[in-house]
């Protein structure tokens, strides 16, 4: 089977699923069952209890015992049980829960990563499917209930991993009912092509074990060193859009910033880096990286063996990064210079002037320059009906004392449905896409 034929039979399984979760065993032939189940198992033989409710109580004795009890003397914290035991299994030790991840691709990785001579399996449980599941937060004591399955959501501060895996567990209660359970076969001949197909989207040990102990474990004495050489500046480029288009934006920053580091005499890796530390609402750090991105406007793109000198494409690429500086400008509290930047994005004569109008309205807002602000939110609306430019407008007369204009104004918004401009960064800094977009892809939208 070819990647794509795994991930499509993957897919296919949880069609119909309100919520599923994937976990992915590298040896086809192992149960689902927790490292906790395994660990009695081993040390219990054949006395080990069938009867599952005493399988449960030992379970249950097992995480307090040697688990919950040491590590509550250990760190002293407030957290709960089952964040302790969260902490645990991501660290490695046999717990009672099983790793799933809400991310197939992910599941994938770890039914593929090792064991290349073994079918590998994933297994897929439905945990939106309330008439069988049940959340564990909402329990008052989740390993000795008798529901069916039982998950639990950690929390994402718990660590760097539990947010690259989009980790949820599922209770082994003891075991996780079959006839609840989905599974499919990753053939062991598809194995080494799904890695590097994986790899290819940014999946890596690297980014699902992103916290030091996940790195000290990929670099044992006998982990296998692989020799690299410095990546390319197009690779830094595509490494960072990858990340970038996944949400990893801290990941996306670091790439951006060693493309910066072997063009930086070029646009475009400055517009990425505002791009990213944008989304990282970093936007002082946005606000100079688009300002070097402006001052090299002249030599705008990297193809990959040359840079594109162009003034034209430069002169292409203004508007948007005065308008994408002036947002983050704006989201700083710089509303002043966001004004400035407003400006030579109208005279740049930028597509997108509605967007343009309506946040240097905002700008002016804040500053408390209710007429002119006024200007630009009627110019916006008169660019095109939305009803939040009228909705602006009649705040405006509002701080200007004319109610029965703000009447008229939010009357005329109602008329015309909830039809959004440009979100101004208040809440959430939204960029432009700049000339890169027709090379690469529309990173931003500034349609709400």
């Amino acid at each position: 089977m070819t990647p794509e034929e795994v991930v499509r039979a993957v897919l296919h399984l949880s069609e119909g699923m309100t919520r599923p979760v994937y976990r992915g065993q590298a040896n086809a032939k192992w149960r689902l069952q927790s490292g906790a189940l395994r660990r009695l198992a081993s040390a219990y033989g054949e006395d080990l209890p069938e009867d599952e409710d005493e399988l449960r109580k030992l379970v249950d004795r097992y995480h307090r015992e040697q688990l919950i009890m040491p590590m509550t003397v250990m760190d002293g914290s407030a957290l709960s049980e089952l964040q302790r035991l969260s902490v645990l299994q991501h660290q490695g030790a046999a717990t009672g829960l099983l790793d799933f991840t809400e991310y197939p691709l992910v599941g994938l990785w770890f039914a593929s990563a090792e064991w290349p001579d073994k079918d590998g399996k994933i297994f897929i449980v439905d945990i939106g499917d309330h008439e069988i599941v049940q959340n564990a937060r909402l329990m008052r004591d989740p390993f000795s209930a008798e529901q069916a399955v039982v998950y639990f959501e950690p929390d994402r501060s718990l660590g760097a991993r539990i947010i690259a895996q989009q980790s949820v567990f599922v209770i082994s209660n003891p075991v996780v009912p079959d006839r609840f359970v989905k599974s499919a076969i990753v053939p062991r001949q598809s194995k080494e092509q799904l890695m590097e197909f994986l790899k290819g989207l940014g999946l890596s040990e690297s980014t699902l074990f992103g916290d030091v102990p996940g790195l000290a474990a990929a670099n044992t004495a006998r982990s296998k060193l692989r020799i690299t050489t410095p990546l390319s500046p197009e690779q830094y480029r595509d490494r960072g859009n990858r990340a970038y288009q996944a949400g990893r934006f801290d990941e996306a920053l670091v790439a951006y910033e060693s493309f910066a580091e072997a063009r930086p005499d070029v646009a475009q890796p400055y517009c990425l880096m505002g791009d990213a530390l944008a989304a990282l609402r970093r936007f002082e750090e946005a606000s100079v990286a688009y300002t070097s991105a402006i001052k090299n406007q002249a030599r705008p793109i990297y193809l990959g063996d040359k840079v594109l000198v162009s003034p034209e494409i430069g002169k292409v690429m203004s508007g948007p990064l005065y308008y994408n500086r002036g947002n983050v400008r704006a989201a700083s509290g710089n509303h002043q210079g966001a004004v400035v930047d407003f400006d030579m994005a109208v005279q740049q004569g930028m597509d997108r002037k509605k967007d343009v109008l309506y946040n240097r309205g905002n700008s002016k807002f804040a500053m408390e320059m209710f007429e002119a602000a006024h200007e630009d939110f009627e110019a916006a609306w008169l660019e095109r009906e939305a009803s939040s430019s009228a909705l602006a407008m009649g705040n405006c007369k509002i701080m200007m004392g004319a109610f029965d204009e703000a009447l008229q104004r939010y009357l005329n918004g109602s008329a015309v449905g909830p039809q959004s401009s440009a979100a101004h960064c208040q809440k959430k800094c939204r960029t432009s896409p700049t000339a890169f977009a027709y090379i690469e892809r529309e990173r931003f939208s500034s349609e709400a």
